[in-house]
């Protein structure tokens, strides 16, 4: 995880232990928002299988699909597999602007883009105890093998399983799909292969990205019982509309 990243789960744990409240709470100087503190965020170490150990037939098939994607690293796919990488509210709104076929940027759309960064804080809320739990080694530790990624690469950062890159844009898939349900089929597309880039850069294994649609899923679930975070979903959706349909 990028220093960035760390300071914000630290931010987020630090506001949690300040109390059990569950009422959206604003970061001062950015547009986040938490809809839940850390401390009340979905444990997804109580619901997920976990890895699998070495010698477990389904580290056979994350052993299978790691040799058969990377040979796709020096092809345009793995040239879309590196801006995957770029993990930011502007790019999935670009990256889902495509699937949907409009154009979306934090100017034109600042309520869908303040949703986008919330709902990353949300994901890394219930990921993160996760990955402290179990704690799997990255495919390119395991192997030492270099990814398609190599300044991206860590000797000690053993948080491969769930993938978080894939929690976030499955995330993004259903929201994304709340927002414009006529192009559903094309915006899930575009979340699925944002979570197989991980597997071809090396980064993940393929049930670290299985597991991370899943972790994607039990977040947007939780988020629905948020008001805040309906309330905020329905001024994306207005201003969604407004800008591609004219209404």
């Amino acid at each position: 995880m990028k220093r960035k990243g760390w300071m914000f789960l630290v931010l987020v744990i630090l506001i949690g232990a300040k109390g059990n409240s569950l009422q959206a709470q604003s970061q001062k100087g950015c547009d986040t928002v938490l809809y839940f503190v850390y401390e009340n965020a979905p444990r997804m170490e109580k619901i997920l299988p976990g890895p699998p150990a070495l010698q477990d037939a389904r580290f056979y098939y994350d052993w299978v699909q790691y040799c058969d994607t990377k040979a796709l690293r020096d092809t345009p796919r793995g040239d879309t597999a590196r801006k995957d990488a770029r993990f930011s509210a502007s790019y999935m709104m670009e990256r889902f602007g495509q699937a949907i076929g409009c154009k979306m940027t934090p100017a034109t759309h600042p309520e869908l883009f303040q949703l986008l960064n919330s709902i990353h804080a949300a994901e890394r809320s219930a990921g993160a105890s996760a990955k402290k739990y179990f704690r799997r080694k990255r495919p390119y530790q395991q192997f030492h093998e270099p990814t398609g990624l190599p300044q991206h690469e860590r000797a000690t950062d053993f948080t491969s399983y769930p993938s978080g890159h894939t929690s976030s844009a499955w995330l993004a898939g259903m929201l994304f799909s709340a927002l414009a349900p006529d192009c559903q089929e094309a915006i899930m597309k575009t979340a699925y292969e944002m979570g197989q880039s991980r597997v071809i850069l090396g980064f993940h294994y393929q049930s670290d990205v299985d597991d991370g649609r899943l972790t994607g899923s039990v977040v947007f679930a939780r988020l629905c019982s948020e008001p805040a975070f309906l309330q905020q979903l329905q001024k994306a959706q207005k201003e969604f509309n407004r800008n591609r349909l004219g209404v």
